[in-house]
C-alpha cells in the first residue's frame, strides 16, 4: 500500500503552506486529505487503476489532489511538493510539529533565532532567548519544553493503530512463506500498548536460512540493516525497524512468551522459575538439560504453576499474583461487541452519510450503532445546530425505517462541556435525543479543581448518558487534562453514567490505567471508535485491546448488551 507514503506527501505540504502563510483553506484541504489516506484500509495503488474518478471518490480528495496521487504513483514523487520543500528551511516541519509551536511562532523562531530543529529549540527555550521574542512569556517558554519532551519521546514510539494494520499485512505475507510453521507480531503490539517502537516478529521454523532470505526481499522493505543465523533487522519505506527471530517449533511457546514481553513481566516469570529450580528463556523452560515445556504458551505458564495469561495483562501489574490465586479476568472480546456507541457522519465533520454509516455496521454484524454527531459551538467540527436537530432526527428515522432498524441507528450527540461545565444545547434539545454523549474540545489550560468541577457539573444533567474521550488526550501530541478522578467516576458511578474507552488510534481515551481505576471503581465503560469515516469503524479492536489492558470483562462494557437491554439502560439513566 502507498497511502501511508502519499499521506505523509500532503501532510508535509499542509505544513509547508502554512509556514509559508499561504491560503488556510488550501492546507486544510490537504491536511484532510493526508487524515484520511493514512486511515483508508484499500490501496490506492487498487483505485488508481480505476481511473482518476475511483480517486476522486474518496472522501476529501478532489480532481487536484486526486491528479497529485496518479503523480506519485507514476513518478514515485508530487512537483508541487518539491517546489515548496525548496521554500522552507530544512527541519522546520519537525519543529512545527511540537504541539503549541504553530506555523506563526515557527516563522517567527527561524527568522529571528535560526531555529530548524528540535535541538536548536531546545537550546533557545533553555537559554530563555525565546524571551526576546513578541508574545513569548515564561508561562509559554516552560509549556513549550514540556510539550517538546512529549515531542521528542513521540519520534521514538508511534500510536499503535497508525501501524497496527500495516502490521497485521506484514504478518500475513511472513506466514505465506513456505517454509514457515508459525509466526506472530509479539512486543508492544500483541499487549495492545498505545505506542510501539520497533516490531518483533517470531517465526517456527527448521529452515530459518531461507525464512530469512525471503523476508528481506518482502515489499514495502527498503533497507536490510543484518541479517545473522536466526535473526533479520530490516526498516520500512517510513523508517520503521522490523525486526525477525527464527525459533525451533520446539520453543515457539516460550519464544512468543519472551518476545511479547513486558519485560516486566518476564523477570518476574523467570524468578518464579528459578524458585522452583527451574530456567527460563526463549527456547524453553529447562530442568537442567531437559526441556519440560516450550512447544505453546499454554505449556510455558503451566510449567511454572500458571494458567495462560493474556497478552494485553502483561505488565507486572499484579496479574501474576492474580494468576496465582486463581482471579484472572475473563477479558472482553471483539466479539461481545454489539454496536459502536460514537460514530459522525456528514451532517457534522464525517465523511459518510447516515445511511452509509449504517450499511458498514451491517456487515460488520452490529445491532445498533449510535451516530453523535458534534454540536454547534465545534465550528471546526462544523457542529450541528440546535434548530437543525429535529431535522436530524428524522433523518436517522427515515434511515432505520429503510433498513428496517438493522442495526438500529440511535440518535444521539457528542455534546461540547463549555468552560464553565454547562452544555452547548438546552435540555429540550438534549432530551429528544436517545442517547447523549459529553466531551471537552476547549479550554485545555484549566487547573485540576476547575477541570474536576467541569466535568461534574455536567455529569450532573439529568439527560447526559456518557463522558467521552475523558482525558483529552492526543497519543504523543498533547497531555490529557488534569482532573480528580477518582472523584469523576466515583459520580459517574453514583449516577449510574459511563465513561468511553475512544479508540481512535491518537486516543485510546481513556487509557489503561484510568480505565482499570474506573473499572475497579463499577463505573460502566462504554467503547466508541469515534469514527469519522467508515474505515474508522476497525478502531473498535484498539478500544477492545485498551479495554483488556484495564482488565474489563464484557459484563462491564456497555455495549456488550443487546439493543433492547441498551434502550432500557439509556432510559433508566435518565429516570435514576
Amino acid at each position: 500500500m502507498r497511502n501511508a507514503e502519499v499521506s505523509r506527501l500532503f501532510q508535509e505540504m499542509a505544513e509547508m503552506l502554512e509556514f509559508l502563510g499561504d491560503n488556510p483553506f488550501r492546507a486544510r484541504a490537504y491536511r484532510q486529505a493526508a487524515r484520511v489516506l493514512a486511515d483508508l484500509q484499500t490501496p490506492i495503488e487498487d483505485l488508481a487503476q480505476q481511473g482518476l474518478e475511483a480517486l476522486e471518490d474518496i472522501p476529501g480528495i478532489g480532481p487536484e489532489l486526486a491528479a497529485k496521487i496518479q503523480e506519485y504513483l507514476q513518478s514515485g514523487k508530487i512537483a508541487a511538493h518539491e517546489e515548496l520543500a525548496r521554500q522552507v528551511p530544512a527541519g522546520v516541519l519537525e519543529v512545527m510539529r511540537v504541539p503549541g509551536v504553530g506555523p506563526k511562532t515557527a516563522q517567527l523562531l527561524w527568522s529571528r533565532l535560526g531555529v530548524d530543529s528540535l535541538e536548536k529549540l531546545k537550546a533557545a527555550l533553555e537559554s530563555k532567548k525565546v524571551l526576546q521574542l513578541p508574545r513569548f512569556g515564561e508561562k509559554k517558554r516552560l509549556h513549550l519544553l514540556e510539550n517538546l519532551a512529549l515531542a521528542q519521546s513521540a519520534t521514538q514510539r508511534r500510536p499503535l493503530g497508525s501501524v497496527l494494520w500495516r502490521v497485521r499485512e506484514l504478518l500475513a505475507a511472513i506466514r505465506g512463506l513456505p517454509q514457515v510453521e508459525q509466526a506472530e507480531c509479539c512486543g508492544s503490539v500483541r499487549r495492545y500498548k498505545e505506542t510501539v517502537g520497533d516490531l518483533d516478529f517470531l517465526v517456527a521454523t527448521r529452515q530459518g536460512e531461507k525464512v530469512l532470505a525471503q523476508f528481506t526481499r518482502l515489499p514495502g522493505i527498503a533497507d536490510v540493516e543484518a541479517v545473522g543465523e536466526n535473526r533479520a533487522t530490516v526498516f520500512l519505506e517510513d523508517g520503521l525497524q522490523v525486526d525477525l527471530k527464527i525459533v525451533p517449533p520446539e520453543s515457539w511457546g516460550s519464544g512468543l512468551q519472551y518476545l511479547t514481553g513486558s519485560k516486566a513481566h518476564s523477570i518476574r516469570l523467570r524468578k518464579l522459575a528459578q524458585e522452583q529450580g527451574l530456567k527460563l528463556n526463549e527456547y524453553g523452560v529447562w530442568e537442567g538439560e531437559r526441556q519440560v515445556a516450550g512447544r505453546d504458551e499454554a505449556g510455558v505458564y503451566a510449567a511454572l504453576g500458571l494458567p495462560l495469561i493474556p497478552p494485553p495483562l502483561r505488565e507486572d501489574w499484579g496479574e501474576i499474583e492474580a494468576a496465582q490465586a486463581g482471579r484472572l479476568p475473563r477479558l472482553v472480546e471483539l466479539k461481545d461487541i454489539r454496536g459502536d456507541l460514537q460514530l459522525h457522519s456528514t451532517w457534522s465533520d464525517g465523511k459518510n452519510t447516515l445511511l452509509e454509516l449504517a450499511q458498514a455496521a451491517k456487515e460488520l454484524g452490529y445491532e445498533y450503532i449510535a451516530v453523535t454527531d458534534h454540536s454547534h459551538s465545534l465550528r471546526i467540527a462544523h457542529g450541528v445546530h440546535a434548530q437543525k436537530m429535529k431535522q436530524r432526527i428524522r433523518e436517522i428515522r427515515k434511515v432505520n425505517e429503510k433498513t428496517g432498524a438493522k442495526p438500529y441507528v440511535l440518535a444521539g450527540a457528542e455534546v461540547e462541556i463549555l468552560a464553565d461545565g454547562s452544555l452547548d444545547y438546552p435540555d429540550e434539545v438534549l432530551e429528544e435525543l436517545e442517547i447523549v454523549l459529553v466531551a471537552i474540545h476547549s479550554h485545555f489550560g484549566q487547573d485540576q479543581k476547575t477541570e474536576t468541577r467541569r466535568i461534574l457539573k455536567a455529569l450532573e444533567n439529568p439527560y447526559v448518558h456518557i463522558l467521552s474521550h475523558p482525558t483529552c488526550r492526543l497519543v504523543g501530541q498533547r497531555k490529557g487534562i488534569e482532573a480528580d478522578w477518582e472523584k469523576v467516576f466515583s459520580q459517574a458511578k453514583s449516577l449510574g453514567k459511563a465513561v468511553e474507552i475512544d479508540g481512535y488510534y491518537d486516543r485510546l481515551d481513556l487509557p489503561d490505567r484510568l480505565a482499570r481505576q474506573a473499572g475497579e471503581m463499577g463505573v460502566i465503560i462504554s467503547l466508541g471508535t469515534d469514527a469519522h469515516q467508515i474505515d474508522h469503524l476497525r478502531f473498535m479492536d484498539l478500544a477492545v485491546g485498551t479495554a483488556q489492558r484495564a482488565w474489563l470483562g464484557p459484563s462491564q462494557i456497555l455495549n456488550t448488551k443487546p439493543l433492547e437491554e441498551l434502550l432500557g439502560w439509556l432510559e433508566g439513566v435518565r429516570q435514576s
